[in-house]
């Protein structure tokens, strides 16, 4: 954004780390129409990672299409934000998967003993859900705390 500072990555890494603001994701479906989905991720080593529905949309968009877009932005002044563009893959080893959706249940949910968390994660281990990871191509951020009066 012309004359807003951006973010170096380390505060991206903070940012993304720390956010419990859903991820904004952008994905096209097969008749080339955009689509929003917002929805809980955990961000680890550079990538996002994502859980749905196997039979979902977006799951089937990215099927389709692996490039996604996607924005995480605070509501509350001073704005800030990431947002970027990247490609995505189902996660098909369980191994990693299921530690992951633990994170991003955690994460939102704060306590994995829920009958909703429960859920959750066993969707993953019963291949109902997917586990969706992004290796962002790009960032573009913002930070109006930076800015100078």
């Amino acid at each position: 954004m012309p004359n807003v500072p951006g973010m170096e990555q380390s505060e991206i890494d903070i940012f993304l780390t720390s956010s419990k603001i859903p991820l904004r994701l952008g994905t096209v479906d097969s008749k080339g129409d955009p689509m929003i989905h917002p929805v809980w991720f955990h961000y680890s080593k550079g990538k996002l990672y994502l859980m749905s529905i196997k039979e979902n949309k977006k799951v089937r968009n990215i099927n389709g299409k692996r490039t996604v877009y996607f924005s995480v932005d605070t509501d509350a002044e001073p704005h800030k934000g990431v947002k970027g563009k990247g490609r995505a893959a189902i996660l098909t080893d369980l191994g990693k998967s299921v530690p992951l959706t633990e994170k991003i249940v955690a994460k939102y949910l704060g306590d994995l003993s829920t009958p909703m968390a429960k859920r959750m994660v066993d969707g993953v281990r019963n291949d109902s859900t997917v586990l969706v990871e992004i290796s962002p191509l790009y960032f573009s951020t913002w930070d109006y705390s930076k800015m100078k009066n």
